[in-house]
Formats: structure tokens, sequence, C-alpha cells
């Protein structure tokens, strides 16, 4: 995914970029922000970019031949060094020895993530047909992680862990990751998508470098409007509006 595609945030764009031309990209770095701002569009263009696509013709990897097999398998969203971490349920009927781990729903996450970076916990959950279920990730999913991240790269690279919504890990689960964190896998960088972060353990905080994503401003939000929907300018402007109402009001919907 480009940078091109995230919607807005040109400083925040500048800003990943420079950490990996300054050589300083973290092993654990945190997006914050509002429903809405792109974070998750943010993280999977950053980790794109670490994985070898090419971003304004420059690409961490030297091969051509490397650079063109990063960029399709990414395309898919099926790169081997490319892990997603997700809030998940336990389905209805399932016993209570069976340990669940996001690969448990990878088919309807990866139907989700192919159809764009802009998507809400609530349409998550119809994914997932949730219903009253609460969505968590539990403790199998940091030793799944470990596991995975442990093995060396398959490309000779970094390996990405995205881990959207961090909060939603049990207590299990967070001291496992905390020690994941504590002692990261060779050439790992782990991207966490928060949208509450004070929920997650002080421990886990001070671990990771925040990286804060401010609201898409009008303007960002009704270019995309006209440029990738084809709606007209007035109607745009009207479609902004609404839609910040719905971000403010915590129910904001992808585009």
């Amino acid at each position: 995914m480009q940078f091109s595609e995230v919607i807005g945030q040109e400083d925040a764009k500048h800003r990943l970029m420079q950490l990996v031309e300054e050589q300083r990209v973290p092993h654990a770095l945190m997006l914050t922000g509002p429903v809405g701002c792109g974070k998750m569009a943010l993280a999977l263009a950053f980790a794109s970019y670490l994985l070898g696509e090419r971003m304004e013709g420059k690409s961490l990897l030297q091969s051509t031949a490397q650079i063109a097999n990063a960029e399709a398998m990414l395309r898919k969203w099926q790169h081997p060094d490319l892990h997603f971490s997700y809030p998940v349920i336990r389905p209805k009927g399932t016993p209570g020895e069976r340990k669940i781990t996001s690969d448990d729903f990878a088919k309807e996450w990866h139907e989700l993530v192919m159809e764009g970076a802009y998507f809400t916990m609530d349409q998550w959950m119809t994914r997932m047909s949730a219903e009253n279920q609460q969505a968590v990730i539990f403790e199998a999913e940091s030793d799944l992680l470990n596991h995975k991240l442990n093995i060396k790269s398959s490309q000779g690279g970094y390996k990405v862990s995205i881990i959207w919504l961090p909060e939603r890990m049990n207590l299990t689960a967070s001291n496992k990751l905390l020690k994941l964190l504590e002692e990261p896998p060779l050439q790992t960088v782990f991207l966490l998508v928060s949208e509450e972060p004070e929920r997650l353990l002080e421990t886990i905080r001070s671990r990771v470098q925040r990286f804060a994503v401010q609201r898409l401003d009008d303007a960002d939000i009704e270019q995309a409007l006209v440029t990738k929907r084809g709606i007209g300018e007035e109607d745009a402007h009207r479609t902004s509006c609404q839609w910040q109402l719905a971000q403010s009001l915590g129910i904001a919907r992808c585009w």
C-alpha cells in the first residue's frame, strides 16, 4: 500500500519516512489518534515500505526481482513477513479449552483489509458475526506471535507485526507481549494501532514510541470523496461535515 493511498496526513507520512531515512526506526511504534484519522492506513503503508514496496521510486530491497516479488505479495496482503493480530471472538459452541487466535478469522480479516484500510470495530464485529460477544486478543495470540516472529525473515529484511487495537488484549496476553517488546526478535518492527492507549499496561506504553496521528482535515476528506468516490464538490462538502460529526461521536464508518 502506497502512502499516496492514505487520505491526507502529509505530516505523519513525512515523519514515518524520516524515521527510515535517518535509520531511527524503533522496534515498537504505537500509532494513536481519533477514530477515522487513518492510523491503520498509515501502519499498512509504513509496513509495506519496510517490507520492500517502492515509495517515490525507492525501496529498502536491492534486487529488482525481490522488489517485484514483495510488491506482488503486498498487493494481496500475503507477505510472509507481515503478521496481523486483532481482537476476535470465541465462536459459539467452541470448547472452553480450545485456544483462539487471529488465525481463526484470517479469511474474514483478509477480506476486510482487501476492501480498504478504513474500517471500524463495528464493521469487523459484523464480519465475524459477533452479535453480542466481546472481541478480545487472547493469551494464545501472544504465544503464536512469539513463534512466528522468531522464525527467520523469509525475504532477508524486516519482519513486521501489526497489532490492531492492542488495548483489547487480556492480561495474560498483555504480559506476554511485554516480554516480546522487552526482547524483540531480530529485525522485527511492532506497529500497534490503538484508539484507547490508556487501557494498555503502563509497562507496555513505556516500551513503545508513541506516534500521534491528528484528526483528518475537512479539506482532505472532501478531496478524497471527490477523487476516490467521484462525488461532486457540494455533496462532498456536505458528506464531509456529516462524517466528521459521526467521527466525533465515535460512530464513523469507512469510506
